[in-house]
């Protein structure tokens, strides 16, 4: 296994140019692949596929990627690949799912059922108070809460007051030896700390010491989706951070529910987001996150307007209700 994630890490390398997670999973069948020597293995693997990589780079890439595994048992980081048994299902069903995952924590809740909770950073007091209410009912299902620990509604959903909920999922766009390197946001990195802290699981695609960056925190907003059951949107602009998670479940057969804003916040543009798809349904996910409409997959978008809604949406995730029955659907 420790030649496969030598491998992966390699091959994950910005340095081997034309090699992504889908000539990975293509191309490399079973995990015993790189058993023998990983130099000569990856040289072939790349040369069957007219991908000339000097020696010398290849060779630099397998070192850093012995270094990287070395930063992960000082940090205690485990490292996943795609073939690991505890690699996420739900992941894997993303077209680019990474081909090493890196994870810091509880690892034992990475399948259980998983609600994506996001928002603006700038959330009114309202914004606040349902994000809360929202986790609140997800962690007495014992559900975990997913994001990305921004300011705002994401860390509105993961805490209650001072107290932290075991269940949470943090993805992060840096490495996870944020304690040693400044790889992420000191606010950004309290709130990981608190998480891993609490019982709950870290997880980013990006190896120790890479630095986040506006790029990887946008790419980041994949795993969020590919780790979720579902998404909440809390409350939104049209144009905030939120479309970037948004658009990646449009790529998925996931629902979505979209809060629908109070009487006196309707005109608040942190809830334009909202409003749009509230009021446009597949019109408004399609601006929102500039897919064609006939390429989004989520068909399922329920409204909520008041905690009785949660229900609806909670039985799309178990798979116990159909929408038609009780009519909470946009489309």
């Amino acid at each position: 296994m420790r030649n496969l994630n030598i491998a992966l890490i390699a091959l994950s390398s910005p340095e081997i140019k034309g090699v992504g997670p889908a000539f990975i999973r293509k191309n490399i069948v079973k995990s015993d692949f790189f058993e023998e020597d990983v130099f000569l293995s990856i040289k072939e693997l790349l040369l069957k596929n007219k991908k000339d990589i000097p020696d010398d780079v290849l060779e630099n890439t397998i070192e850093l990627a012995k270094i990287v595994i070395e930063k992960c048992d000082k940090n205690k980081i485990k490292i996943l690949s795609i073939f690991d048994d505890q690699y996420p299902k739900k992941l894997k069903e993303i077209k680019d799912a990474p081909a090493i995952l890196y994870t810091k924590g509880n690892i034992q809740i990475i399948e259980n059922q998983t609600i994506c909770v996001i928002g603006t950073r700038k959330p009114n007091i309202n914004g606040e108070r349902i994000a809360q209410r929202v986790s609140n009912h997800y962690q007495s299902k014992s559900w975990n809460i997913c994001n990305g620990l921004a300011d705002g509604i994401d860390q509105a959903a993961i805490h209650f007051g001072e107290q932290y909920y075991p269940n949470v999922i943090g993805v992060l766009a840096g490495g996870l030896n944020f304690n040693e390197r400044s790889t992420i946001l000191k606010s950004t990195a309290k709130q990981a700390n608190q998480i891993f802290e609490s019982g709950g699981l870290l997880v980013s695609e990006y190896p120790p010491d890479k630095k986040e960056d506006t790029f990887s925190v946008v790419k980041s907003c994949r795993i969020q989706a590919g780790l979720s059951d579902g998404l909440f949107l809390i409350q939104s602009s049209i144009d905030g951070g939120s479309k970037f998670t948004i658009t990646s479940f449009t790529e998925l057969k996931r629902p979505i529910a979209v809060v629908n804003p109070l009487k006196e916040d309707i005109d608040l543009i942190e809830y334009s987001g909202n409003r749009l798809i509230i009021d446009q349904s597949l019109d408004g996910l399609s601006i929102i996150s500039k897919t064609k409409k006939d390429k989004i997959q989520t068909k399922d978008v329920i409204v909520i307007s008041s905690k009785e809604d949660y229900q609806s949406f909670d039985k799309l995730i178990t798979n116990d209700g159909n929408l038609e029955e009780v009519n909470y659907s946009l489309f």
